[in-house]
């Protein structure tokens, strides 16, 4: 009889372990579930504290809450990632520093929780939106003139990323203000040293199929270069201006103005052959109208003349009588040249 109630007694308590045992998975269910709710009501901190004693009690289970605990585990990366997709958008909105600062953090936990649960579904992508989010830090400081905030993070961006074309651009932009001793929108110093950023944007463009960015880089490399090359014949260092306008049409050969501008800059340096060279290929890149040709066909008139080929300058002069440029060539046409007409 002893042994009976022995034995009964076990097996009381046997069931009444695995009842215990069976409410507290159920509290387990229900405790995920819970937050399955939380995070489709975009509650991604409750959420995830909520996942996370999932985890807790399915490790009090043992194997009968492993498939709890996986499931659980799954979760709480998801709910990270979703939480820095929300601090993005919350970012366009608004544009501010904050929210940018906000949401790089954001992404670097995506990272952190996804390396201690082995996940690797949302790593790579927050792994890739880290560097565009320090140029756009970058580019939202330089706006405001915050130059060596600007800097540091697009350094940060090329850190991350050295395939990363829009960030050499900006490094290009970063150094020509920083360069601009005078603030006149031309680089006064180390145009080569910014060149060389334009050229990292245009070759990393042009491999990583960004040709937007690769072009952009080109345009603005000709657009510096002819900047300073036409300051450089208004200051009159005629050479500086022939060798950096003719490094601009490596990078647009078949810009107008930049032939121009050399048509220019030879005639100041008297040599009529270049001159006559630059003006022609001008005139058949030029787009314009009578008025944007004048100032090309008196670079021509002017070279034609100091060849003393009178015909050709005279005609040339003639197309020159629109504009600005009326006054100059009509007396050139009347009082040097004794042309047979002023007008055409």
């Amino acid at each position: 009889m002893k042994v009976f109630k022995i034995s009964l007694l076990a097996l009381v308590l046997g069931l009444t372990a695995i009842s215990i045992h069976a409410q507290d998975r159920t509290q387990a269910v229900q405790l995920y579930n819970k937050g399955l709710e939380e995070a489709q009501s975009n509650n991604y901190d409750a959420s995830i504290s909520t996942f996370e004693q999932v985890i807790t009690m399915a490790n009090q289970l043992g194997p009968e809450g492993e498939d709890l605990k996986q499931n659980a585990e799954e979760q709480i990366p998801k709910m990270y990632f979703a939480k820095a997709r929300d601090a993005y958008q919350s970012f366009q909105q608004s544009k501010d520093l904050e929210d940018l600062q906000t949401t790089i953090n954001a992404f670097r936990e995506v990272i952190a929780v996804s390396e201690e649960y082995g996940d690797t579904r949302y790593a790579p992508s927050a792994k890739g939106a880290i560097p565009q989010l320090y140029y756009s830090k970058s580019v939202l400081l330089y706006s405001q003139d915050d130059i060596a905030g600007a800097e540091e993070a697009v350094d940060q961006a090329l850190n991350l990323n050295s395939n990363y074309a829009a960030a050499y651009y900006q490094k290009a932009k970063i150094f020509k203000k920083v360069n601009d001793t005078n603030d006149d929108g031309i680089i006064d110093q180390g145009i080569d040293d910014m060149l060389e950023w334009y050229d990292r944007a245009i070759q990393v463009g042009d491999a990583t199929d960004k040709m937007n960015i690769a072009n952009k880089a080109r345009e603005a490399a000709h657009d510096e270069l002819l900047a300073v090359g036409s300051k450089a014949i208004t200051d009159g260092e005629i050479n500086t201006a022939i060798e950096t306008l003719t490094k601009a049409l490596d990078y647009d050969n078949s810009s107008a103005d930049v032939h121009y501008r050399l048509a220019e800059a030879y005639n100041k340096n008297n040599n009529a052959q270049q001159a006559i060279e630059h003006a022609n290929q001008a005139l058949e890149l030029e787009n314009g109208g009578r008025t944007d040709k004048a100032k090309i066909y008196f670079e021509l008139g002017f070279a034609y003349q100091t060849l003393g080929n009178k015909a050709n300058a005279c005609d040339a002069f003639s197309n020159a009588l629109y504009g600005s440029f009326r006054a100059p060539a009509e007396h050139k046409m009347e009082f040097e040249l004794k042309c047979d007409s002023t007008a055409k």
